[in-house]
């Protein structure tokens, strides 16, 4: 994936969290992240973009 592709996508993630309103917004985020998983297909690849994902924004 491009640069560019990326920015693109995460521009329309943006706009459809928009678009389904701010108390929705989490749980489009979550469909879509279990959406992610399976079409990674690999445990441990998930395992390692969610430590990334969490890591430091972690509660004080």
């Amino acid at each position: 994936m491009t640069d560019i592709e990326l920015d693109n996508l995460y521009t329309d993630l943006c706009h459809t969290m928009g678009s389904v309103g701010e108390q929705r917004a989490p749980l489009l985020l979550a469909r879509f992240a279990l959406l992610a998983m399976g079409a990674i297909g690999n445990a441990d690849t998930v395992q390692t973009l969610l430590r990334d994902a969490a890591d430091g924004l972690e509660r004080s």
